[in-house]
């Protein structure tokens, strides 16, 4: 029996998966890739590293100055402070990051070419200290010269590789999805937050630099 004992745990042993490998450097790696689980599945040594390597993809996020907003009667709203050009109306339609990117690119409204998405610290600028009635005539947390009706949510161009931390009115939010997520702005709520840049939901806010 003790020898049938012995043969159990061997066996038991054997057919466990050992990753007496994994370094910190490889499950920081595979936290842009992986869920937790799937991690602690190929590393059992990972749990105590996790949180560290959360703590090493840390990066600040500045936020730029505040913007004066002026409307351009065109359909445009000129930011003289951060020399930006805006769309007064962001575009609505559900897209995938890529998509929007490209979109944005290729975009000719109002006569105009040279437009792309935002940056993170660009789109913030349109939120707005409380929920008003905005030019589309509907409450949301968006500089009322803006047309976003109820307030929708929008793409930029800042993905987790590059700020894998933020900070909103709610709460810190942690992004350990690498390239394939990136941070949107909601104006409904006032909130920012990630998402997978393979689906189809947020929308489009075009933007330039003034020449």
């Amino acid at each position: 029996m003790r020898i049938l004992s012995i043969t159990i745990v061997f066996l038991f042993l054997g057919s466990v998966p050992v990753h007496a490998d994994c370094k910190k450097d490889d499950i920081c790696a595979m936290m842009g890739k992986l869920n937790h689980f799937a991690i602690l599945d190929k590393c059992p040594n990972a749990a105590p590293l996790l949180a560290e390597c959360k703590n090493i993809s840390k990066s600040v996020l500045e936020d730029l100055p505040e913007a004066n907003f002026k409307d351009n009667g065109d359909g445009t709203v000129t930011d003289s402070v951060n020399k930006l050009l805006w769309i007064k109306k962001g575009k609505l339609g559900k897209t995938k990051w890529k998509d929007a990117v490209i979109a944005a690119q290729i975009a000719d409204d109002f006569g105009k070419t040279g437009w792309r998405l935002p940056t993170l610290p660009e789109l913030k600028t349109l939120l707005y200290k409380e929920r008003v009635i905005n030019a589309g005539g509907k409450k949301a947390w968006i500089n009322p010269i803006f047309d976003d009706g109820l307030g929708h949510y929008y793409w930029t161009t800042t993905t987790c590789d590059q700020v894998s931390v933020i900070t909103d009115r709610y709460q810190e939010k942690i992004c350990q999805q690498g390239d394939s997520a990136a941070w949107l702005v909601h104006f409904n709520i006032n909130a920012v937050f990630w998402f997978h840049t393979n689906l189809e939901k947020p929308n489009i806010w075009l933007v330039k630099n003034l020449e």
